[in-house]
C-alpha cells in the first residue's frame, strides 16, 4: 500500500514542477500525424474545434503505436467541454452497458461491436473497458511542457465517488519527449459492499531522429473490487411502495465486506524502426534550401511483455456459509467447496512475451506503385499458472506463500507454457486522403494448441473527398481469422467452480462500413455518421447459464447498424447515437436490440470573450433483453437459464442527467445531477441485470485544469 502511494506521488510531481519550467526552442512537429480533439467520442468522430482549443493543440502533436508493426496512428488530446461531464470511462466508450453499477465495477459493452479485447488473460476481461494497454498510451511531441489534471467527484450521503488523472510530457530537444501518466478512481458506491478502488500509471518515451525511431513504456494497472452478489431482492429497486423505500446503502445483499477481487497488470514495450534512406535537397523558400532523408527501407524490431494477477478472496464462509449457500442456489449452481471449507483465495497468473521482426520498403520512395510493403515474423510466449486439482485434492489446507513479487500464493499451483510463432506481411498506403488502404495476412506455423492451422487476414479501405462541395468520408474493413481458445477457458480449478473442455478453434469473420458526413455543405450545424457492421462467430465460447465457458458449434451471427447524428440550430444542440443489432441466437448471447443516446444542451461561446457554457440533459436508454447474471468468484458475466421461472427481460428505462458545463481558457468544470428522472417517474425499473441496479439520484463536479506554458 505504502508503495503504491509513492508511486502515485512521483507521478503527480511533474505537474506542479510544469507551471515554473521554463519556455523551450521550438520543436519540428513530425507531419506523418496529427492530433486530433475528440477521440472515443460516442457522438462523432470529428466535431468543430472550440477556438480555445485549438491554442492548447497546435503545438502538441500525440499518436499511439498500434499494428503488428506498430505504425504511428493519430490520436487525440479530450481538451473540448463537449462529452466532459461523463466521468465514467466505460460510459465514454459506448452507449450501453452490461454492469454492476459502480463507478469502476466489472463491465462489458451492451453493444457487440464495441467489445474491444485489449488482454488475453481471460480474468482480466471484466476490467478491460477501463484498461490501458501499452498500445493505448499516447506519445507527444510538443513545442513546450505541457500537462493537464481531472478531478470528478459526487456521490450521496458519505458514499462518494473520485477519480483523478493527469499527464504530465515534454520535449528534451526537438526529437526526444517523454512523460508521464496516472489514474486513480475511489468509489464506495451507493450501494451496500460494491466499492472499488482502480488505479494506473506510466512512464512513456520516445526519438523521432531522421534514421533511428522508437517508443518505449512502462505502465501498470489495478482493480480492486468488493463482490456484494447482488440484491437478495430485486423488489426493493423496482417495488419500492411495497418494500418500505429503503435507502440504497440498506438494500439487503449476499455478501456484506466478506468478498472481494483484486486484479493487478504490468506492461512493457519498446518499439524501434531504423530507416535507411537517400537525402534530397528541398527549396524551402527562394535561395533557401534543406535536406531531407526519404526513408527508403525500415528495419523495425519490437518488444512487449504483459504480466497479469487475479485474486478472489472470501474471508468469513463458516459465519456467512447460509448466504454463500443462497446465492449458488438463486442461480441453480453448485455449492460445493472443493479445497477450503473456511475461506476462499483463488488466485491465478498469466505472462505473455511477445517479440516481432520486420522489414518494410516505405511507399515515400516508390514512385512507381505508390504502396508500401513489409514483411515480419513473431513469436510469442504465454505463461499460465493455475490451481492443479491434482495437487490438491485431498490435501487439506495449505499455507499460501509470497512470491518474488510479493504476491501470495499456493504451492499446489502448476504453471504451462503456450507459444506461438508466425510470419506475416503488410501491405499498405497511408500517403494522402483521397485514398487510403492497408491489407494484412500473417499465419502461424506454432500456434498454443499445436495444431498449425490459424492464421489472420485482413484489410481497410478509407476515402476522403469533396462530392462537390459536399466532404464525404468513406470507408470499408474486414477480418477472417481462425485462433486457439484461451487455456482458462478449458481449464479452471477453484474454491467454487471448475471445468476441463478441449475447444475446438475459434473462427470468425467481421466486416464493417461506414460512411460520414461531418457537416453538410447546405448547413454545417448538421453532422451524420453511418456504420454498418456483420459478425459471423464458429465455434463461438461463451459462458453458460453454469456459469462455465460452453462452445457454441452453430455459427453465431450479430448485424448492427449504427447512426450518429450532431444537429445545431442557432445556440441549441442536439446530439443522438442510436443502434440497432440482432444477434441469431439471444440464449447464447444476449443483446438490447436497440440502444440509444441522446444528450440535448444550449451552448454559449465567447461570453465575456473568454467562457463558454453548455447547459442541458443527457439520456441513455437500451430495449428490454435477457441481461445476463454476474458470478464474483470469475469474475464473468453468464447467460440466464432460459428454463428458470426467473428467466426475464431487463432495460427498457430512461436514464436522464442534467449538467453545465464552463470552458473558461484552460480550465473546464460542470455540475451534474444524475438520474434527474428518477424524481418524478412511477417506473422504478432501473436495473442493469439481475441483482445490480443503477445508480440512485446525487450530485457530481469535475474540474480540469491544462498548462501548456
Amino acid at each position: 500500500m505504502l508503495m503504491k502511494r509513492w508511486i502515485f506521488i512521483i507521478v503527480l510531481l511533474p505537474f506542479f514542477f510544469d507551471s515554473m519550467a521554463k519556455k523551450r526552442e521550438a520543436v519540428v512537429v513530425p507531419d506523418s500525424v496529427s492530433v486530433t480533439l475528440t477521440p472515443d467520442s460516442i457522438i462523432l468522430t470529428e466535431k468543430k474545434e472550440d477556438k480555445l482549443d485549438k491554442k492548447v493543440s497546435r503545438d502538441i502533436v500525440s499518436w499511439k503505436y498500434k499494428g503488428a508493426l506498430t505504425e504511428k496512428e493519430t490520436a487525440g488530446l479530450d481538451t473540448s467541454m463537449v462529452e466532459f461531464y461523463i466521468n465514467n470511462p466505460a460510459q465514454k466508450q459506448t452507449i450501453a452497458l452490461q454492469t454492476l453499477g459502480n463507478l469502476g465495477s466489472p463491465a462489458q459493452s451492451a453493444i457487440f461491436m464495441d467489445r474491444v479485447e485489449k488482454t488475453d488473460f481471460v480474468f482480466f476481461k471484466p476490467f478491460q473497458i477501463y484498461y490501458k494497454p501499452s498500445e493505448d498510451i499516447l506519445f507527444f511531441n510538443t513545442k513546450r511542457p505541457f500537462s493537464y489534471l481531472n478531478y470528478y467527484g459526487g456521490g450521496t450521503h458519505n458514499r462518494d465517488n473520485r477519480r483523478l488523472d493527469g499527464l504530465f510530457s515534454v520535449n528534451v530537444n526537438k526529437k526526444m519527449n517523454f512523460g508521464l501518466y496516472g489514474d486513480w478512481t475511489k468509489a464506495y458506491g451507493c450501494y451496500n459492499s460494491l466499492s472499488t478502488k482502480n488505479y494506473g500509471a506510466g512512464f512513456f518515451a520516445s526519438y523521432d531522429g531522421v534514421h533511428q525511431q522508437f517508443g518505449t513504456s512502462i505502465s501498470f494497472n489495478g482493480f480492486e473490487s468488493y463482490e456484494n452478489g447482488g440484491f437478495t431482492n430485486d423488489r426493493n429497486i423496482t417495488d419500492p411502495k411495497n418494500t418500505g423505500r429503503m435507502d440504497p446503502i440498506n438494500i439487503p445483499t449476499f455478501f456484506s465486506d466478506n468478498d472481494w477481487t483484486k486484479v493487478r497488470n504490468w506492461n512493457v514495450a519498446f518499439n524501434y524502426r531504423y530507416n535507411i534512406g537517400l537525402e534530397k535537397e528541398v527549396e524551402v523558400k527562394p535561395d533557401s534550401f534543406t535536406v531531407e532523408v526519404i526513408p527508403i527501407t525500415s528495419i523495425i524490431y519490437n518488444f512487449s511483455s504483459e504480466s497479469d494477477w487475479r485474486r478472489f478472496y472470501e474471508r468469513n464462509l463458516v459465519s456467512v456459509g447460509l448466504m454463500v449457500d443462497s446465492f449458488y442456489h438463486r442461480y441453480n449452481l453448485s455449492d460445493s467447496l472443493y479445497y477450503n471449507k473456511v475461506s476462499t483465495s483463488d488466485s491465478t497468473r498469466f505472462w505473455k512475451m511477445k517479440h516481432t521482426i520486420g522489414i518494410s520498403l516505405n511507399e515515400e520512395y516508390n514512385t512507381l506503385m505508390k504502396f508500401g510493403f513489409a514483411a515480419y515474423a513473431s513469436i510469442t510466449t504465454k505463461k499460465y499458472t493455475y490451481l492443479d486439482k491434482a495437487l490438491t485434492t485431498g490435501s487439506g489446507e495449505v499455507t499460501p506463500h509470497n512470491d518474488s513479487l510479493g504476491f501470495r500464493y499456493n504451492p499446489a499451483y502448476s504453471s504451462i507454457l503456450r507459444h506461438r510463432f508466425g510470419v506475416g506481411a503488410v501491405l499498405s498506403k497511408h500517403l494522402g486522403e483521397a485514398f487510403t488502404y492497408n491489407f494484412y495476412g500473417e499465419y502461424y506455423f506454432l500456434d498454443e494448441k499445436k495444431t498449425a492451422s490459424t492464421f489472420e487476414v485482413g484489410g481497410a479501405m478509407n476515402s476522403k473527398a469533396n462530392w462537390g462541395k459536399q466532404l464525404v468520408k468513406i470507408g470499408a474493413s474486414a477480418k477472417f481469422e481462425r485462433y486457439c481458445p484461451d487455456f482458462f477457458e478449458e481449464y479452471y480449478y477453484s474454491n467454487h467452480i471448475e471445468w476441463q473442455e478441449d475447444f475446438e478453434n475459434k473462427q470468425d469473420l467481421s466486416i464493417n462500413g461506414y460512411l460520414s458526413f461531418p457537416s453538410f455543405a447546405f448547413y454545417d450545424g448538421l453532422g451524420l455518421d453511418f456504420t454498418a457492421d456483420f459478425k459471423n462467430l464458429n465455434n463461438y465460447v461463451f459462458w453458460n447459464e453454469k456459469a462455465k465457458p460452453e462452445q457454441y458449434t452453430e455459427n453465431l451471427q450479430v448485424l448492427t447498424f449504427a447512426l450518429k447524428e450532431r444537429a445545431r440550430i442557432w445556440r441549441v444542440h442536439w446530439d443522438n447515437a442510436l443502434t440497432f443489432q440482432q444477434t441469431s441466437n439471444d440464449k447464447v448471447l444476449p443483446l438490447p436490440q436497440l440502444s440509444w443516446y441522446s444528450s440535448a444542451y444550449f451552448r454559449f461561446d465567447k461570453l465575456f470573450k473568454v467562457l463558454n457554457i453548455q447547459l442541458g440533459v443527457d439520456m441513455r436508454w437500451n430495449s428490454a433483453y435477457y441481461a445476463p447474471n454476474y458470478l464474483p468468484a470469475t469474475g464473468q458475466f453468464f447467460v440466464q437459464d432460459p428454463n428458470s421461472i426467473d428467466y426475464q427481460k431487463y432495460g427498457d428505462y430512461v436514464y436522464m442527467d442534467a449538467f453545465i458545463n464552463f470552458h473558461l481558457k484552460r480550465v473546464r468544470f460542470y455540475v451534474e445531477f444524475n438520474h434527474l428522472n428518477k424524481l418524478w417517474t412511477n417506473h422504478y425499473n432501473y436495473m442493469y441485470m439481475r441483482g445490480y441496479a443503477m445508480d440512485p439520484s446525487y450530485l457530481k463536479f469535475g474540474l480540469s485544469a491544462t498548462l501548456a506554458d
